[in-house]
C-alpha cells in the first residue's frame, strides 16, 4: 500500500488519486486566491505537500502545468511554494506567454512579481521570428523584457548576432545588446559596443563605436558611433565621427545615409571624401557618392586638396565632381563655377577646371588666369601636365599672354597665338611661341638698375626666365626687334594689345581663395 504523507497525517494512495482529480477538475480556479497575479496549477502527474525549511511547499512530479493570467508554465518537476507564489522548475523547462516563448532546465519563478530566472546548458527564446540562446535568462513576464549577462546569441532567418549582455522586449520585438556584439550576415560583418535590434523591421541600431565590414569583393567598411541599419532594405544612416571607406576611397561627414543595394552615399555637414591613392581630399556641406558608375560630387564651400611631396594644392569651386573608370580606376575630377586655385607657387582663377590622374593634366577653362611667381598667364584655355607630382609643362591656347610686374608703372609682357612654358622645380623657366610672337621685357644692369626696354615681333620665339625675370629672347623666325633706353620709354606706351594686369584677383593664401571678388560677384 501507497502512503503520502501531508501535514503530518496519513492518505491511502485511492485517496490521494481523488483528492488529484478533484485539483484537476477545478483548474479554473486559483490555487490560493481569486487575484489575477495568483498562480494556477493545471496539471501534475503526482502532487505532495512538504515542509521546506518550515514553509509548506507543494512538490508536483510528472507533466507539470501551471499557469498565470495567459501565460503558461510546463516542466517535468516543481516545488510550488504558496506563500510567496513562487515556484522552482526542473527539468524541459517552456514558458508560453502572448509573445514570447521561453525554454531551459531550471526556472525559478516569483509570481508576484512575475519574474522567471531560466537557467540551464541551453536557454532559449523566441517569438516566432528569431530564437535567442544563453546559459541564464531573467524574464520580466509583465513587461515581456528579458535579459543575460553572460552571454548570448540570436538567430534569424538571415543574421546571427551575439554578444555579452542583451535585453529582450518582447512586446516591442526589440533586442538590445552590449559589450562585445557581433552581427553576421551573408554580406556584411557588424562590430559594436551597443546595439538595438527590431525583429519586425530587421533594422539594427548603433549606439556605441560600430564597424560594418562588407563580405563582398567590394570590401566597403563603414564606421559610425551613432546610427541604424535596415537588414532588408540595406539603407542606412550613420552619425558621430562616421565614415565609409570603398577601395581607395573614404566619404566622411556629421551625418552619413547609404543604401547598399545602389551602393550610393551622401553625406552633410564637414564632409570629406579621401583618394588615398592620389592623394586627394575633397571637403564642403554636402556630398553625393555612387560607387557603381564611380562617380560623386560635393558642394557648399567645396575644396579640394591634392598633396604634393612639399606642398599642396587648394581648389575652391561652387560644385567639385570626381568620375572614376570602374574598368582602370582612373579618375577625372571637375570644377564647376568660381573656381579659385592656391598653391605657393602657383595660383590659379577660372570658371570650370578639369583634372584627369590618367594623364595627369590640368584643364582651365573660362577665361582663365594663373600666377606663377611674377608672372600672369591668360589664354581662352590653359593647361597643364604634371608628373611625380610636379608641373612639367603649361600650354596656353588662342590669346596667350603672360605678362609680370617689374615696377608699379612697368610690365613685362609675351603674347602669341600659343604658347608652351617648360618647367623646372615648379618654377616656368623657358616659353615657347609660336604664331605672332610678341615680347616687352625691361633690360636691368648688374646693379638691378633699369636701363632699357626691349621690344620685339616675331612669328616663333624662345623666352628664357631666371628668378620669374625675362634672361633673354631668342627670336626664331622674321624677327623685328627695338631696344629702348628706359628714359626714353613711355611705360604707357609699352603694353601690348591685350595687356591687363589682374593682380588684385590674384589669391593671397588658402583661404583666399574662398572669397570670390566682389566686383567680379556683381558681374555675374
Amino acid at each position: 500500500m501507497h502512503h503520502l504523507h501531508w501535514r503530518g497525517g496519513i492518505f491511502t494512495f485511492l485517496e490521494f488519486r481523488m483528492l488529484v482529480v478533484l485539483m484537476l477538475l477545478a483548474v479554473s480556479l486559483p490555487v490560493f486566491s481569486q487575484e489575477n497575479k495568483q498562480v494556477e496549477i493545471i496539471q501534475a502527474g503526482s502532487l505532495e505537500g512538504v515542509k521546506i525549511n518550515g514553509e509548506e511547499v507543494r512538490r508536483l512530479v510528472g507533466n507539470v502545468i501551471f499557469r498565470q493570467e495567459d501565460t503558461y508554465l510546463y516542466c517535468d518537476s516543481a516545488l510550488f511554494y504558496e506563500s510567496t507564489n513562487s515556484i522552482d522548475a526542473f527539468g524541459n523547462v517552456r514558458i508560453e506567454g502572448p509573445r514570447a516563448k521561453l525554454y531551459g532546465d531550471v526556472l525559478h519563478y516569483r509570481g508576484d512579481e512575475r519574474l522567471a530566472d531560466v537557467t540551464g546548458r541551453i536557454v532559449r527564446m523566441t517569438d516566432g521570428k528569431m530564437v535567442l540562446t544563453t546559459s541564464a535568462l531573467l524574464y520580466d513576464l509583465a513587461s515581456d523584457v528579458g535579459s543575460y549577462q553572460a552571454g548570448g546569441k540570436v538567430v534569424d532567418k538571415e543574421n546571427v548576432l551575439t554578444s555579452r549582455k542583451g535585453y529582450y522586449a518582447a512586446k516591442e520585438k526589440v533586442v538590445f545588446f552590449k559589450d562585445d556584439v557581433v552581427l553576421v550576415n551573408p554580406k556584411y560583418v557588424i562590430k559594436s559596443d551597443t546595439l538595438k535590434y527590431s525583429t519586425p523591421s530587421e533594422i539594427a541600431y548603433f549606439l556605441g563605436p560600430t564597424d560594418i565590414n562588407s563580405t563582398g569583393t567590394d570590401s566597403a567598411h563603414i564606421y559610425c558611433e551613432d546610427g541604424w541599419y535596415n537588414t532588408i532594405t540595406g539603407k542606412s544612416r550613420f552619425a558621430k565621427n562616421a565614415f565609409i571607406e570603398s577601395g581607395e576611397n573614404k566619404l566622411q561627414g556629421d551625418s552619413l545615409v547609404y543604401e547598399r543595394n545602389s551602393k550610393v552615399g551622401r553625406a552633410w555637414y564637414n564632409v570629406r571624401i579621401t583618394d588615398t591613392v592620389q592623394q586627394v581630399i575633397i571637403s564642403g556641406a554636402y556630398a553625393w557618392m555612387n560607387e557603381v558608375s564611380g562617380k560623386s560630387f560635393v558642394t557648399g564651400q567645396a575644396l579640394l586638396t591634392k598633396v604634393f611631396d612639399k606642398d599642396s594644392l587648394f581648389l575652391h569651386a561652387d560644385t567639385l565632381f570626381a568620375e572614376q573608370d570602374t574598368v582602370t580606376r582612373q579618375k577625372t575630377y571637375i570644377a564647376r563655377h568660381r573656381v579659385r586655385v592656391y598653391k605657393p607657387d602657383l595660383q590659379a582663377q577660372c570658371d570650370s577646371l578639369v583634372y584627369s590622374t590618367a594623364d595627369s593634366v590640368i584643364w582651365f577653362y573660362s577665361a582663365p588666369i594663373l600666377w606663377n611667381d611674377r608672372n600672369q598667364l591668360t589664354a581662352e584655355k590653359i593647361s597643364l601636365q604634371l608628373a611625380g607630382n610636379k608641373i612639367t609643362t603649361m600650354d596656353l591656347y588662342a590669346d596667350a599672354f603672360i605678362c609680370g610686374k617689374e615696377d608699379s608703372l612697368r610690365y613685362n609682357q609675351i603674347k602669341g597665338r600659343q604658347m608652351r612654358g617648360f618647367f623646372r622645380d615648379n618654377r616656368l623657366q623657358r616659353i615657347h611661341v609660336t604664331g605672332n610672337g610678341q615680347s616687352v621685357y625691361y633690360i636691368r644692369n648688374k646693379l638691378q638698375q633699369l636701363t632699357g626696354v626691349n621690344q620685339a615681333a616675331c612669328s616663333d620665339m624662345m623666352i628664357y626666365l631666371d628668378s620669374a625675370r625675362v634672361e633673354k629672347i631668342n627670336l626664331i623666325q622674321a624677327p623685328d626687334a627695338t631696344l629702348y633706353p628706359v628714359k626714353q620709354a613711355d611705360p604707357s606706351t609699352m603694353r601690348l594689345k591685350g595687356f591687363s594686369w589682374k593682380g588684385w584677383l590674384q589669391p593671397k593664401s588658402k583661404d583666399d581663395i574662398f572669397n570670390w571678388p566682389l566686383s567680379l560677384r556683381k558681374a555675374d
